[in-house]
């Protein structure tokens, strides 16, 4: 059998601390044997390295978050920077534009996130994006600076997601994809090629149905997969198979 994987998880998260081993035990007993631990702190990132376990092979990446982008002067970008460098490092992200919460420094985001992709560029490192109400301007830093990557937690339409798509990305789907009205969400699966797609729970985040509600962890990244291969009409253990290409394709440049 195939094993699940969720290419977008923060359990290095405090949500997790007190019970880290049990939710990496969970992960195990769904057979969820592969995951992306992504940081948006240094803090998160060092702890992120500790993070083991004897069935899971876990890929770590660092970013610096838009909602953080006031905070970052430049003796701390070049933190990251370095960071960037590390071969512990496998992606830089997730970065991005956010003008859902903060939209009055939209040029100090755009200009950090554009800062991580040609790093990301030149490193030959794929990028991990956030984009929240911001997708015309991400699109247009993206396409001015080619670099390989996911649209994390996607949530726009069918429509952006082939612009990105003509782009080289990936695009990941998150948990709301099993929610009751996922409509917008269900006709982006269907948009995407399967060798394209990617699954995630971004947790503590976006729990998927049955378990909305409650602290979302990897394990639970097997509703959101089952939903897809189920709508799409491909077996669990063929769309279990690509995943695991499209997440080696992307991660291992």
């Amino acid at each position: 059998m195939m094993n699940w994987l969720d290419s977008h998880c923060h359990i290095n998260d405090t949500a997790f601390r007190e019970d880290l081993d049990a939710v990496l035990e969970h992960m195990a007993e769904n057979d969820v044997t592969k995951a992306m631990i992504i940081s948006s702190y240094i803090e998160d990132y060092e702890f992120a390295k500790t993070i083991s376990h004897e069935k899971i092979a876990f890929k770590r990446s660092l970013g610096i978050y838009p909602g953080d982008a006031d905070a970052v002067d430049e003796t701390l970008f070049e933190r990251f920077a370095s960071l960037f460098e590390e071969e512990t490092c496998c992606a830089i992200g997730e970065i991005g534009l956010d003008y859902h919460w903060t939209s009055d420094n939209k040029e100090k985001q755009k200009e950090i996130f554009s800062r991580q992709v040609r790093l990301a560029q030149e490193l030959h490192k794929p990028v991990i994006i956030h984009s929240r109400d911001a997708i015309e301007d991400t699109y247009e830093i993206l396409k001015s600076c080619p670099v390989k990557g996911v649209m994390h937690c996607y949530s726009d339409d069918a429509d952006w997601a082939k612009k990105f798509l003509e782009l080289g990305f990936y695009i990941s789907i998150a948990g709301p994809v099993t929610w009751k009205k996922a409509k917008k969400e269900l006709e982006v699966i269907h948009a995407v090629p399967v060798d394209r797609l990617l699954i995630e729970t971004d947790c503590p985040y976006l729990a998927p149905s049955p378990m909305r509600g409650r602290r979302n962890e990897p394990s639970f990244v097997v509703y959101t997969g089952k939903k897809i291969a189920e709508e799409l009409g491909i077996g669990e253990e063929s769309f279990k198979r690509q995943l695991n290409e499209n997440y080696h394709s992307l991660f291992t440049l």
